[in-house]
């Protein structure tokens, strides 16, 4: 689901999920929608290909580079997002500076609605990314025009309530191994880059993995060494994980000890 083409050369325009839109014909955006990484997604995987072009034609497309951010803590919450490419992070900072990472968000997850009139984080590219762009009433008036996309926003929202809850169980009760293996297999099933032989590319430093599991860096690159030494994980470069034991990868997950 791809619309309205932002370039990314646009600049001082405030917010980058309130700029403005230019043109491509609305034909050619909703056939890009077809294509699209998004086009299985919660939102848009129930829909007919009548039903995604007036999707499309409600719908602006992002740009974003590396380090821009889409969202801000604080910010009227007049948009939603569907991520068509790339990687951003969601996260949250104390007055002091202190930064906490709430998730990793790929190709196909959505920003949605809040309950409230504003966003309560932040929302970073991580990589070059792409986003489309609802504003929160037309996308409200579509999810009750379309049963689909109501039906699809309802059990994006429940699955990310369910990781959520997941991830706050981690930070309580799993171990620092435990932790990184889990983050590992939420990373293998997810959308989250990959070369053809499978590879993970992590679009994340060790520092954001740190900070999305409470841990220190030293601590997440001594959980990386083990289970590197272990055979269960191979680490080509800094940002990639080939995963060469994924039934062992799950033990580690589960175990309470090694």
């Amino acid at each position: 689901m791809i619309a309205k083409e932002v370039p990314a050369s646009i600049t001082g325009l405030g917010r980058i999920g309130t700029r403005g839109e230019s043109g491509l014909h609305p034909v050619y955006e909703s056939l890009a929608c077809f294509s699209c990484a998004a086009r299985k997604s919660d939102i848009c995987g129930g829909l007919d290909n009548n039903e995604i072009r007036e999707l499309a034609s409600s719908s602006h497309r992002v740009q974003l580079r590396p380090g821009e951010t889409l969202v801000w803590d604080g910010d009227a919450a007049q948009y939603a997002y569907v991520i068509t490419r790339g990687a951003l992070r969601a996260q949250k900072a104390s007055d002091d500076g202190r930064r906490q990472i709430l998730d990793f968000l790929f190709a196909g997850q959505f920003i949605g609605i809040p309950s409230g009139t504003t966003y309560s984080f932040d929302a970073e590219a991580l990589t070059d990314a792409e986003v489309c762009r609802f504003d929160r009433r037309k996308l409200e008036e579509l999810m009750a025009k379309y049963p689909a996309v109501e039906k699809g926003y309802r059990a994006g929202t429940a699955r990310q309530l369910e990781t959520a809850y997941d991830h706050a169980y981690s930070l309580g009760r799993r171990s620092a191994m435990e932790r990184v293996a889990a983050f590992l297999l939420d990373l293998h099933a997810s959308s989250c880059p990959k070369t053809t032989t499978g590879t993970l590319k992590l679009p994340m430093t060790r520092s954001d993995i740190a900070d999305f599991l409470g841990l220190t860096l030293e601590t997440v690159s001594r959980a990386f060494s083990r289970v590197k030494s272990l055979g269960v994980i191979r680490l080509p470069s800094a940002h990639e994980v080939e995963i060469r034991d994924i039934e062992r990868l799950k033990a580690l997950a589960a175990t309470r000890s090694l």
